[in-house]
This record gives C-alpha cells, structure tokens and sequence, in this order.
C-alpha cells in the first residue's frame, strides 16, 4: 500500500473506550482468490485499520 495520510483517535470513558488507527492509501500488486485466480490491485483505494473497543 503506498500511504495517503493516516488517523488516530482515541476516547477514554472509564466504562466506554475506544482506541483506532486508520491509514488510507492505494494498493499495489495482486490477491488470489479462493477458486485460485488472481486479481490485479494496482491503483485500488483502501485502507486498514485498528480498532479497540470497549463497551
């Protein structure tokens, strides 16, 4: 993935939390699939992330 910026935040309730992180970019290379064929990624806008919650 080439980075396209980024997010982080943060809550603390006692009883409630949260705690993300988040990047954003677009994809390069390929997936295969589950039957075995392949997709071409290049170009595909994302993202992944991180999540902790509690609630």
């Amino acid at each position: 993935m080439t980075h396209g910026g980024g997010r982080a935040a943060r809550t603390n309730l006692l009883v409630v939390s949260s705690d993300t992180h988040q990047c954003f970019g677009d994809f390069t290379g390929r997936a295969q699939g589950d039957d075995g064929t392949w997709v071409d990624l290049d170009g595909l806008t994302g993202w992944a992330e991180e999540a902790r919650n509690r609630w």
